[in-house]
């Protein structure tokens, strides 16, 4: 009985051991769409006149 305890006690002891450790950097396993376009240059865009808060906004050029 004490064997078998003292097994579990030791599976324990590793698995938290092993989640323990920080997550190394995985293949393909990055940042969000942020950042896969890396050469994008922000250029103004035409927004159309819309409604913003409930209040009608005229037609603007935005940073995009």
């Amino acid at each position: 009985m004490k064997k078998t305890i003292f097994v579990l006690a030791a599976c324990m002891l590793a698995s938290t051991a092993a989640l323990a450790q920080p997550m190394s950097q995985r293949h393909g396993a990055g940042p969000g769409p942020r950042y896969e376009r890396p050469h994008h240059r922000p250029h103004k865009v035409w927004v159309p006149a819309h409604r913003e808060h409930g209040r009608m906004v005229r037609g603007h050029y935005v940073w995009r």
